[in-house]
């Protein structure tokens, strides 16, 4: 969902701010700002393809942590033995 909104807004802002940017006089920091833009859109492309990935060690991480504690006596807790 972050990245879906990360899109969204950041398309939207270049869109806002398009006209100050072909505004800018100097073509050489005009092209470095447009450059870095296309850049960032093209990372978050990147990453978006990776996040089934990243969710899928998210999920096997957790089911691991709460296995492993639930292994140890229950949530969080030790249980040391004696009576209740």
């Amino acid at each position: 969902m972050v990245l879906i909104f990360v899109g969204i807004l950041g398309g939207q802002t270049y869109q806002m701010t398009e006209a100050d940017i072909n505004a800018i006089n100097d073509s050489q920091i005009q092209s470095y700002v447009k450059d870095a833009i296309t850049n960032s859109f093209k990372a978050l492309s990147q990453t978006g393809k990776y996040m089934p990935l990243i969710v899928l060690a998210v999920v096997i991480s957790i089911v691991l942590a709460l296995v492993i504690n639930l292994g140890r006596g229950g949530m969080g807790g030790y249980y040391y033995g004696g009576a209740l």
